[in-house]
């Protein structure tokens, strides 16, 4: 086996212009296919963190409850359950945000639009200001107003109103009040409303008193995971924990559907009559659920560059099969000696896939080598770019992340075509004659 590898990466070395052609050849598919994985890869990942930025977390709880009045409120009380929950998974936890929110009707002047609101602790969640991508305005000014709003730009435009101008909107409290405020608009921000992701987003303490709520009550308990992982048995954790008994048995994990923000938060009620219940009961979801489309859409993107590396594989295959040809008529006269002086015919076929895998090896060497340098080199450019690109930047970079299984896979796909390419001529090498092959004049 070591004298057979010795001898084909001889063979290789001896023939180096064509051989680096070749290798050349895999190592441009190798390196498509790569960059395609990890820009795909680096997309998916800031796609999901900007997204978990803006919804304040990795883990959505929400709760609903009856009044004694006869209505359904969205409200989070205090809850020895929920707290007992957050003790013993405390180790898997990062970090803790509350949110409150509202679909107000927004007025200015003669305009009117309706819109989801957020209401948020800026100094709670810092890293969601950092995730916004300003069109107009100063984001830091949230800090400063306490009724100031951030609004998508084409919300904006449909009211007509500018930075530092005064809105008007209007919304009902918990109990179905009509309740009035005042918001200063500080900033726009691009609004994502086709990836599902469209909200305005205010103070907490203020849309809570427009709410009827106290100022430190929070509708939305969110949380951030340290291991991403782990996020579905994270949800499933309390989602199980949190079912009261009359809840009954363990229902399939919900679809998502009702938009909250623009993205899906909460399973589609079905139209059947809602009994009371008593205490609080609670909707678990997570970012995974709201990545699907995403995923979706980067999966037809993956499969689409495997379909390209494919394509120039097979061209490549093509050129492996005429050039093992041409070398196994150009050795003619070696391989009848080799045969001549007891080299089985096994042994002279392994010869050709020995070279055609060390060849597949090293254009797949070269390909990562290549698409390493230039991730590096991309990846540390700062793009100016559109704002509505800005979503898919880390701060203005674009993020590469290629996964370890799919460079195996695709080295894989490469040997094992390669070893496909070579293996006729290979095979038609074995079976030469000895005595034809030296009296042959090539």
């Amino acid at each position: 086996m070591f004298l057979t590898m010795k001898v084909a990466f001889r063979n290789i070395s001896r023939q180096k212009k064509r051989s680096f052609l070749l290798a050349g050849a895999i190592a441009f598919g190798m390196l498509v296919i790569t960059l395609m994985n990890a820009l795909t890869g680096g997309v998916v990942g800031t796609i999901r963190d900007n997204f978990s930025h803006a919804l304040g977390g990795h883990v959505f709880i929400t709760g609903q409850e009856w009044t004694d009045a006869g209505q359904m409120i969205m409200k989070i009380r205090p809850d020895e359950n929920l707290d007992r929950l957050l003790e013993e998974n405390a180790t898997q936890i990062e970090a803790f945000t509350r949110r409150s929110q509202a679909m107000p009707t927004m007025i200015f002047g003669s305009k009117q639009t309706m819109q989801m609101l957020y209401g948020v602790d800026f100094t709670e969640e810092d890293k969601l200001l950092d995730s916004l991508v300003v069109t107009q305005g100063r984001l830091a000014d949230v800090l400063v107003e306490e009724n100031a709003v951030i609004l998508p730009q084409p919300v904006g435009e449909r009211l007509g109103v500018q930075v530092g101008e005064t809105i008007l909107i209007r919304l009902e409290t918990l109990t179905g009040q009509q309740n009035v405020g005042e918001l200063k608009v500080v900033a726009f921000i691009e609004d994502q409303e086709e990836l599902g992701l469209s909200a305005a987003f205010t103070s907490r303490s203020y849309l809570n008193t427009l709410l009827g709520m106290d100022q430190h009550e929070y509708q939305i308990l969110n949380m951030f995971v340290t291991d991403l992982s782990l996020v579905d048995s994270f949800a499933r954790i309390f989602r199980e924990g949190l079912r009261t008994p009359d809840e009954g048995e363990e229902e399939a994990e919900p679809q998502v559907a009702v938009m909250v923000a623009g993205v899906p938060l909460d399973p589609l009620a079905e139209a059947e009559e809602i009994t009371p219940w008593e205490g609080t009961r609670y909707r678990v979801m997570h970012i995974n659920q709201i990545m699907e489309a995403v995923e979706l859409v980067v999966g037809v993107l993956n499969r689409v560059g495997l379909v390209i590396f494919l394509i120039l594989l097979v061209v490549t295959m093509v050129g492996i099969t005429n050039t093992f040809r041409m070398m196994m008529i150009e050795r003619t006269k070696e391989i009848g000696t080799m045969r001549a002086f007891g080299m089985h015919q096994k042994q002279v076929k392994n010869i050709f896939l020995w070279e055609a895998t060390f060849l597949g090896l090293l254009g797949c060497v070269g390909g990562l080598v290549l698409a390493g340098v230039i991730s590096l080199i991309v990846g540390n450019i700062t793009f100016d770019a559109d704002p509505s690109l800005q979503f898919f930047l880390n701060q203005g970079q674009v993020v590469f992340d290629v996964s370890l299984a799919s460079v195996i896979g695709n080295t894989a796909i490469v040997v094992l075509i390669s070893l496909l390419a070579a293996y006729w001529p290979a095979r038609a090498a074995a079976r030469m004659s000895p005595m034809k092959a030296l009296s042959s004049h090539t």
